[in-house]
C-alpha cells in the first residue's frame, strides 16, 4: 500500500467539524475522503475510505502532519499524489482538508501565499485550546 505524508487541518465545531479531534497517538483515524481537485459527481458516504496516522502538530492543535494511506488494497493508490488537496467527510459532514506533501517534506510548512491551504484563514485564526 501506498503511504504518504500530509497537511491535515481540522475545522471547528462551529464550522461544522468535529467536536472533538480524533486521539492521535497509536490509533489511527478512519474517514471517507474527497479530492478537491475534480469536477467528478461525488455523493457521500460513497468513496474511498483513508487512514490517518498523527504525525505532528504546528500552528496549534488544528493543524497536523500525518501520514495518510487507504483502508484497502483495491483503492486508488495512484490518486495519493503530491500537492493535491482534500477533504476528510463523516457521512456528507467535511470535518477537515489537508494536501498532500513531497515525499521528501518532514516538517509541516509553514503558512505562506504558496501554501493551499492558507487560502482557509478562519483555520490559522482559531485560538488554542491548549
Amino acid at each position: 500500500m501506498v503511504k504518504v505524508r500530509a497537511v491535515i487541518e481540522w475545522l471547528t465545531r462551529d464550522q461544522g467539524g468535529r467536536h472533538r479531534l480524533p486521539g492521535g497517538g497509536p490509533s489511527p483515524y478512519y474517514s471517507l475522503v474527497r479530492f478537491t481537485d475534480t469536477d467528478s459527481p461525488w455523493q457521500p458516504p460513497a468513496g474511498w475510505s483513508l487512514v490517518v496516522q498523527r504525525g505532528e502538530t504546528s500552528s496549534g492543535p488544528l493543524r497536523w502532519l500525518a501520514d495518510i494511506h487507504y483502508l484497502v488494497a483495491e483503492a486508488p493508490h495512484d490518486s495519493l499524489r503530491p500537492g493535491r488537496p482534500f477533504k476528510l467527510y463523516e457521512g456528507s459532514r467535511c470535518v477537515a482538508r489537508g494536501e498532500i506533501l513531497p515525499a521528501s517534506a518532514g516538517v509541516i510548512p509553514p503558512p505562506s501565499s504558496a501554501n493551499s491551504l492558507t487560502r482557509h484563514p478562519e483555520i490559522e485564526a482559531v485560538p488554542s485550546r491548549g
